[in-house]
């Protein structure tokens, strides 16, 4: 290739280059200047946890011109509008877009809850990370039951316990509460049966998980399970038991 050939094709590519960009800064300009007509609102929620619903947001909504009827994209401030969504104290995360066609996209998603927490008299969600949120008004979630925390270290070492219990096979469907007292000692309830056990400290999960389960298959065969009212496992060796009278 001559090096005539070479700059026609450096030229054209930058032609080329140009116009695309070009292209590209026209449509957003006319994207920007494009009337909204409306909006949509989407909200993600967690399998039976419908926490939050559009009213919840409306006032949000409503502050930053909702429903936008035929007011130029450029005049609403989306990076604003998506900080507002987003301190909710039920939302996770927020989204707003617009398309062709003059609708405003809001998307929400919502936070998803692993157990519930009593705090003196107050009561609320804990998420995966040991986050806190307020419950919902509009419904409820059936979730394990947390007391005795006092703050997020403990909350991430009650919400490890609750995971680890819920993959372990002695626990079917995990624990249905925990109670940690002033000395960081666990009492777990299990949800598959009424009775408690006295857990100790965060530690050793696998050994006293190991404990319990034959403990159970031990009065299983004996046919005495349903008699149970406490199991302690703290105790290297040995299960201490009691009946029910």
């Amino acid at each position: 290739m001559t090096w005539f050939k070479r700059i026609v094709v450096l030229f054209t590519w930058a032609l080329v280059l140009l116009g695309g960009a070009f292209a590209l800064l026209s449509s957003q300009s006319l994207r920007e200047s494009r009337p909204i007509v409306g909006y949509t609102l989407t909200i993600q929620s967690p399998e039976n946890q419908n926490f939050l619903i559009k009213e919840d947001l409306i006032d949000v909504l409503r502050e930053a011109g909702a429903p936008w009827d035929s007011v130029s994209r450029k005049e609403i401030n989306i990076p604003m509008l998506e900080e507002n969504l987003r301190k909710h104290p039920l939302v996770l995360g927020a989204e707003v877009f617009s398309t062709w066609e003059g609708v405003l996209h809001v998307e929400i998603v919502q936070k998803e809850a692993k157990a519930r927490m009593v705090n003196g008299l107050d009561m609320m969600y804990v998420d995966d990370m040991g986050g806190t949120f307020p419950l919902s008004a509009h419904a409820t979630a059936r979730l394990p039951l947390l007391t005795g925390l006092e703050d997020s270290l403990q909350r991430v070492e009650a919400m490890q316990l609750l995971h680890r219990a819920a993959e372990h096979a002695a626990f079917p469907g995990g624990w249905s509460a925990l109670d940690r007292d002033d000395r960081g000692r666990y009492t777990a309830y299990p949800d598959w049966h009424p009775h408690a056990i006295r857990w100790g400290a965060a530690s050793r999960f696998d050994e006293k998980a190991h404990k319990a389960h034959a403990l159970y298959a031990q009065l299983l065969q004996a046919k005495s399970l349903d008699s149970l009212r406490w199991m302690d496992v703290r105790f290297a060796g040995q299960v201490v038991y009691e009946f029910i009278d």
